[in-house]
């Protein structure tokens, strides 16, 4: 094969992994690209890590060991044909070039000076990330700013054309196509979100590949082991005239035509460089490069002064966030209890205080959500009923910007399991619909003060009326009235009652999150509802 034809094959290869895992967050089934998707979810180098820790003895776990072994061998591949953000920067390179002008376009090669940036963040990403904070994990993952990507701009896209090819064919009385719901998100999730998209296709339209040679935790351990691969890019210096002409089209900015050297360390293996010389001044060779893993190490310098510092100063980020969130939850009861006597009165005008984020089901507690959650938000776009929202601080900064079950928007289906069937990094573990009816996510409680039944004096029932576990059932009150009463045991913490629940602007119910899931015990026929509920709805 001439190695011409490896660039073709790459970009191939890159699009078929970008469609597969695109497609798998847009909600679209294809049964070959399903397959795909599922095996590129596996292949993602960081959310590997990740289901490795959280599911120790699962063979899906090790697709970052394909993955490591794969570089040793080719180099950074994953970076080029894997990697859904790296094909989403190739894409941003291709269509900036045609609005530079030639001269341009051109990249240059670059002494490789970035070494402490780069492994600085990758110190203060790991010292973190063992301090148990995926922060900066959840920032500068490649993976994890593609789903942020596609739920906050591919997704809606997708969402408002399907929607405005529904209307259209509507017109024609014709109902082939079914409109969809759009997920609506925090407006300080997609300021986040976008802005660090946007920081990465600036990059890419400035320098190409700065990004993964720079920030991306994934490419600066990868670059770790693709420093002498056993097959890898060489220049023929028989054959080679340094016209350049590879330099000019290498993202990475990592041939030196001058010295006929590659710096496969920022090497991603696109093969540009092959279709581009004219001489055929380059090949692949599997001699020793042990001089340039010396000039690695030199370069690196002496930083242990720079990590130490760094590391005192992170490993004080847990605790700032737990006296913050401390003096929070003081504040927070201080007013509840002011409100409370302010508003005794009143229908939905006690607030609920201080209550823990409802992680999903299957995600088994707190610290073990937080600990393995890269932010994707894939469990958010296949969440059926949208009740997975991301969230911001609810979690602190080991939980930034991670999902959790908001019941104001919605509810979590009693038989729904599609967020535990696809999480890649074993945040949310794998359940049958029978273990997912018993899981205690959370406890419901109940604001006597703030029901309409003790304020208006008005029958309602609806918390009752949609609880599927017959936790919240009416029992008698006052004046022929009923009341709910809650069952703790029966309850899953599903949101049902509280998403039901007719107060404004606080619940009369609700759920609290549970900081370890817990089993429910199993509804029996003797736990049913009240019989004589009125055919008419109260109000």
């Amino acid at each position: 094969m001439r190695l011409q034809y490896l660039k073709k094959i790459r970009i191939l290869v890159s699009l078929l992994f970008f469609t597969a895992i695109l497609f798998m967050f847009l909600g679209i089934s294809l049964p070959a690209l399903s397959q795909l998707g599922e095996l590129s979810l596996r292949l993602q180098l960081l959310p590997s890590i990740l289901r490795f820790m959280a599911l120790f003895f699962s063979i899906s776990a090790l697709g970052f060991v394909l993955v490591i072994l794969l570089t040793l061998i080719f180099g950074r591949i994953y970076c080029s044909s894997v990697c859904p953000m790296g094909t989403f920067q190739d894409m941003v390179i291709a269509i900036s070039r045609l609005f530079k002008k030639k001269k341009n376009r051109r990249f240059h090669f670059t002494k490789n000076r970035k070494l402490i940036l780069r492994y600085s963040v990758l110190a203060a990403t790991l010292i973190l990330w063992i301090s148990g904070s995926l922060f900066l994990l959840n920032l500068l993952d490649p993976y994890s700013n593609f789903g942020k990507l596609a739920v906050s701009v591919f997704h809606p896209a997708y969402i408002a054309a399907n929607n405005a090819l529904a209307f259209t064919l509507e017109r024609f009385d014709i109902f082939a196509v079914a409109p969809m719901s759009m997920h609506s998100l925090p407006w300080e999730v997609m300021m986040v979100s976008l802005g660090v998209v946007s920081v990465i296709t600036i990059m890419a339209i400035w320098r190409g590949r700065l990004f993964c040679n720079t920030l991306c935790p994934a490419g600066a351990i990868l670059g770790l082991f693709s420093v002498s691969p056993v097959f890898r890019i060489a220049f023929t210096p028989g054959a080679c005239t340094a016209c350049k002409k590879c330099e000019w089209v290498c993202k990475a900015e990592c041939l030196d035509s001058n010295s006929l050297k590659v710096d496969h360390s920022r090497c991603i293996s696109c093969f540009n460089c092959f279709s581009s010389c004219p001489n055929q001044g380059l090949h692949f060779t599997t001699s020793s490069t042990l001089p340039a893993r010396k000039a690695q190490i030199e370069n690196s310098g002496n930083k242990r002064e720079f990590l130490l510092t760094l590391a005192s100063g992170l490993l004080s980020f847990p605790l700032l966030k737990t006296q913050a969130f401390a003096q929070r939850s003081r504040t927070q009861q201080v007013d509840r209890q002011q409100t409370q006597l302010q508003n005794r009165s009143q229908a939905g005008m006690i607030p609920p205080g201080v209550r823990k984020p409802v992680t999903p089901p299957g995600s088994i507690s707190h610290e073990h959500f937080t600990k393995h959650c890269i932010a994707c938000y894939l469990c958010v776009s296949k969440c059926p009923t949208k009740v997975i929202t991301p969230s911001f601080f609810d979690y602190g900064l080991e939980g930034f910007m991670q999902p959790k079950l908001d019941f104001e928007k919605s509810f979590c289906n009693y038989d729904c399991v599609a967020c535990t069937e696809i999480c890649p990094t074993g945040a949310i573990t794998k359940q049958t619909p029978e273990q997912k009816r018993v899981i205690k996510i959370g406890v419901v409680r109940f604001l006597y003060e703030s029901c309409v039944v003790t304020t208006d004096r008005t029958d309602c029932g609806a918390c009752s009326e949609h609880c599927p576990s017959k936790a919240v059932q009416m029992v008698p009150y006052e004046d022929g009235l009923f009341i709910p009463q809650v069952t703790p045991p029966l309850c899953i913490g599903c949101g049902a009652c509280e998403f039901a629940c007719p107060t404004q602007p606080f619940k009369a119910i609700y759920v609290a999150g549970m900081p370890v899931h817990k089993t429910a015990r199993a509804p029996e026929e003797a736990d049913g509802p009240r019989e004589d509920i009125t055919d008419d709805f109260p109000f």
